[in-house]
């Protein structure tokens, strides 16, 4: 199995670190950036140095999906891209940042039960990468919370066909925007 997949499954187990390196080195080739679990399903998030094509050398954010079975995460499938800025930096205020307090950067989609081919009798594993203001202390999706790390990346997983509604909170409690990810582009109010 491939380390970025052994390094995935460990958070999977073991959550987020407390720290993690500032920058990706040889003793660091990845950095777990973001997890989240819901059910069965689950999705992370690491820095990583691309290896070949024309980002060779730089780094990007590739999510992992993983759904459990048998009590162990498969892994799914999962995809990256490149980054604007550098992840592991401090989060901006709302004021600076494109998107305001929450802003959805990536989506994704795995195909669920890998035997189960056909569009009308398949099931997905969907996630979403977002960037949160310093503002934003945690993110409430649906029926669960996650915090916002210093870094401000959340990484959301779901398997229903519709999106969980998503809303960050401010350190008291107070809602400071909501994201619809059935229209990211223009979710942010």
């Amino acid at each position: 199995m491939e380390e970025d997949v052994l390094a995935c499954q460990k958070v999977l187990h073991d959550g987020l670190p407390e720290s993690v390196p500032a920058e990706l080195d040889d003793q660091h080739p990845f950095i777990p950036l973001g997890v989240d679990i819901d059910g069965d399903v689950a999705a992370v998030a690491l820095v990583v140095r691309w290896m070949e094509g024309p980002m060779a050398g730089r780094p990007g954010i590739q999510k992992y999906a993983f759904r459990r079975c048998g009590g162990e995460w498969v892994y799914l499938g999962g995809g990256g891209g490149n980054v604007h800025d550098y992840p592991l930096r401090n989060r901006r205020p709302a004021g600076e940042q494109r998107g305001g307090y929450l802003r959805p950067c990536s989506l994704g989609q795995s195909l669920r039960d890998r035997d189960r081919i056909h569009p009308p009798e398949a099931s997905w594993v969907f996630s979403a990468e977002l960037q949160a203001s310093i503002e934003v202390e945690r993110v409430q999706i649906d029926h669960r919370t996650l915090p916002v790390p210093f870094h401000g990346h959340v990484l959301v997983v779901w398997s229903t066909p519709k999106p969980p509604p998503l809303t960050a909170l401010a350190a008291d409690g107070t809602p400071l925007a909501s994201v619809d990810l059935t229209d990211p582009a223009s979710s942010v109010r």
